[in-house]
């Protein structure tokens, strides 16, 4: 089953990396009022042992015509994740695209349920290993996504586009926190591709 809804701890952060300000329909508000804060959970899925099957996310709907595929359950779900819940991540060398050449990484949209309002906090780990994720480039360790002011698609799911970062193959999971809970999404990273 892909979507949690408890809270329970995993040691250690991902790797830390810049928070500049997100532009788009990303941007949030900084500072005091920073409306994430509270979204801040604890990490909710547990590790993987080193060489165990990655548990990844089975459920695929697609709740709306205007978006393909999206991996998961929950109110936020990403679609450019392949088949069998595989990222394919480019190398952060390729074709000289990527400002951030720490980073791997490959393009996921995601797509918000139209009932959700307020903000959604999306954070990512290596459950097999100390790898790390990021979003966007350059990489920063958090996806924030503001549903306000923001037009869906034509069944009412907002997109929002974006960049997974890796820097390692491995077993990852998304954390997906709205004010109605948590949910966690497996996946398995592959690459680089070069």
């Amino acid at each position: 089953m892909a979507a949690l809804v408890v809270l329970g701890g995993c040691a250690g952060p991902p790797d830390a990396a810049p928070t500049p300000s997100p532009t788009g329909p990303t941007a949030s508000v900084s500072g005091a009022a920073d409306a994430f804060a509270a979204l801040r959970r604890p990490w909710a899925h547990p590790p993987v042992a080193a060489g165990a099957t990655c548990p990844v996310a089975t459920e695929v709907q697609r709740p709306d015509p205007g978006l393909g595929p999206l991996l998961g359950t929950g109110p936020a779900r990403p679609a450019g994740v392949g088949t069998g819940a595989v990222l394919h991540y480019e190398s952060p060398t390729r074709g000289g695209t990527w400002t951030d050449r720490t980073w791997g990484g490959q393009k996921v949209l995601w797509a918000v349920d139209p009932a959700t309002t307020g903000p959604v906090l999306v954070r990512g780990r290596q459950l097999d290993g100390q790898g790390g994720l990021a979003f966007e480039d350059p990489a920063q360790p958090e996806l924030r996504l503001n549903t306000g002011s923001y037009e869906g698609q034509t069944g009412g799911w907002r997109d929002y586009p974006s960049f997974t970062r890796v820097k390692a193959p491995g077993c990852y999971a998304y954390q997906v926190d709205t004010g109605a809970g948590t949910w966690s999404i497996v996946f398995t990273a592959r690459g680089p591709v070069v």
